[in-house]
């Protein structure tokens, strides 16, 4: 890297990474050991994180490096201090966050070891008083028991430190940091006379709406978008410079990626595959060989031992890793929750009427709604107060910016020298194969990475010596900037207000000086909320004819008594 801005970005980038990499290989190791979650976690992984900033500042900083080993401390001060101070005082009133996200974190900082322990069981009809208080259940057993594990390592290892479950969000927040910063540093050496597009075109790709609405929930796609920028930022760095550190950070970035859920794993093998092919063909010192023992590497310590459990577990088990999803006995979770009218048509169909659709979050039984591109009402504005708006849920301006993108590769192809769009077009080509390999693409939060593809068509258009196609690369930019604001706003006026809601109605619970009488129906994790509310309560089971409130943005109602 050989401008400032570069090198700066990526050890600051790399330090956040090695952090959370290092929190969950520690907690990883200690599960296979028998030792449940522990703080000891945490902070192996911020002395493994100081460590690797400081080795990497010897390498790559020739010059004054205590001045900048302070710059990086302060920048790093600065990104964990104010994603420490949003996480915990925000609530995460999300469905699928206070129910079984949640509800796994709680298991594991309580000392649940998934790779020892008996799993969690689904409730049964026999009475609790007949059980042996050994049995954990819940109502998500399927998803705790044998879904991808890596976020809940990190949030639970957080809550074990903090003893505040908020807490634990920071990691989307730390993601979105990293994907800036290692966005920052690949564009700064792609382009290094450029120095101010760097700064906004890494905001644009950092600013995900999948990430942005996800940032203050326990919900993990974001953290998938993010992580696959890092790895697209990295791959390119190590093909501009192969060296070790990035090579380390790449594939603990893999590693991350593919413990978040099932396609995630499949993300990391396609996009591993891809940069081997890419050093196979392009690299002319031919290191595809030394590539190839780095990532099969990595592939061995993130499915055997960061991911033994679920992927070694369910194969033993179940008999297939992608298990409940996948396999003999899998549950189908996407008919419920598709639009009536998606129902019989082929992927490809589904995704491209979602990106032309309404912004909506809507389920069978009610259809999509076509609308001309670039208009944008109210009610789409208000949907994004949720973390996983169904269709168009990139944002109500994201169908114009794909047409914008279109037009754009197709002037690029008759472009006489469109040879130097090649780069852009085979990342494109790459990103766009992990989109597709989904059959439920159509739905944003699962190919959060599709957001990267029409940035990748602008980059290549800003290289062309065509006016028209620059000032093109600059309209589909702004249009993506003005949908990133909409929806960011959108989402953080709304959060605003909910979470408001949320705070006074735990004040007046707790001035009333009265005993909650609560029934959770299945959103747990106000229990903990409660308790670090100080606010004493019963559970019991309460009738809908009762007079009896609702707990903000959940199920559960409650009366005082």
């Amino acid at each position: 890297m050989n401008n400032r801005t570069a090198t700066y970005s990526f050890l600051i980038g790399a330090a956040l990474l090695f952090f959370m990499a290092a929190i969950v290989l520690c907690t990883s190791i200690f599960f296979l050991l028998g030792i449940p979650v522990t703080a000891v976690s945490f902070w192996l992984a911020v002395f493994a994180a100081l460590a690797c900033m400081l080795a990497m500042t010897a390498v790559f900083v020739p010059l004054r490096r205590p001045t900048w080993l302070l710059a990086l401390l302060a920048g790093l001060g600065l990104v964990v201090g104010s994603s420490w101070y949003i996480s915990a005082n925000t609530f995460d009133l999300s469905f699928d966050g206070q129910t079984y996200h949640q509800e796994a974190i709680i298991l594991l900082k309580n000392g649940w070891n998934p790779v020892h322990d008996a799993p969690v069981l689904k409730p049964l009809a026999k009475p609790i008083e007949e059980m042996d208080n050994k049995e954990i259940l819940s109502a998500f057993h399927l998803w705790i028991n044998h879904y991808a594990k890596g976020p809940w390592m990190l949030d639970a290892v957080m809550y074990k430190v903090t003893d505040q479950i908020e807490v634990g969000k920071i990691f989307n927040l730390l993601l979105m940091a990293a994907s800036f910063f290692f966005s920052l540093a690949a564009i700064r050496v792609a382009f290094p006379a450029k120095k101010g597009l760097g700064i906004v075109l890494a905001l644009l790709l950092a600013g995900n709406p999948v990430s942005v609405t996800q940032a203050t929930s326990y919900y993990i796609d974001g953290q998938l978008g993010s992580l696959v920028l890092i790895i697209c930022a990295l791959g390119y760095l190590l093909l501009k410079r192969y060296h070790t550190w990035i090579m380390l950070a790449l594939c603990s970035a893999l590693m991350l990626l593919a413990q978040i859920k099932f396609t995630a794993l499949v993300y990391a093998v396609l996009l591993g595959c891809a940069l081997l092919v890419l050093f196979f063909f392009y690299d002319r010192q031919k290191r595809w060989k030394r590539l190839l023992t780095w990532l099969a590497a990595s592939l061995v310590i993130t499915v055997l031992v960061v991911g033994y459990n679920p992927y070694v577990t369910n194969t033993l088990a179940k008999g297939h890793p992608f298990y409940p999803l996948a396999g003999k006995g899998a549950v189908d979770i996407m008919t419920s929750n598709s639009p009536h009218d998606f129902k019989g048509i082929n992927p490809v169909s589904k995704l491209a009427i979602s990106l032309f659709a309404k912004s909506e979050n809507i389920a069978t039984p009610k259809e999509t709604t076509l609308k001309w591109p670039f208009t944008v009402s109210t009610p789409e504005l208000k949907v994004f107060l949720s973390p996983d708006v169904r269709v168009a849920g990139f944002g109500p301006w994201f169908g114009g910016a794909v047409l914008i993108a279109l037009l754009l590769a197709l002037g690029l192809l008759v472009d006489p020298e469109r040879r130097k769009a090649v780069p852009f077009f085979i990342a494109s080509g790459i990103l766009l194969a992990t989109v597709l390999v989904n059959p439920e693409s159509w739905w944003a939060r699962y190919v959060p990475q599709l957001w990267l593809i029409p940035v990748l068509v602008a980059l290549a258009g800003w290289e062309a010596r065509s006016a028209l196609l620059r000032y093109g690369s600059t309209l589909l930019v702004g249009v993506m900037f003005v949908n990133m604001l909409l929806v960011g706003n959108a989402h953080l006026l709304a959060q605003k207000s909910v979470n408001e809601m949320a705070r006074q109605q735990l004040q007046d619970i707790k001035a009333a000086n009265k005993t909650m009488v609560v029934d959770f129906r299945h959103f747990n994790a106000n229990r903990v909320r409660l308790q670090e509310a100080g606010i004493p309560f019963v559970e019991q089971k309460i009738s809908d004819e009762q007079n009896v409130k609702g707990i903000v943005s959940s199920r559960a109602i409650y009366y005082l008594q």
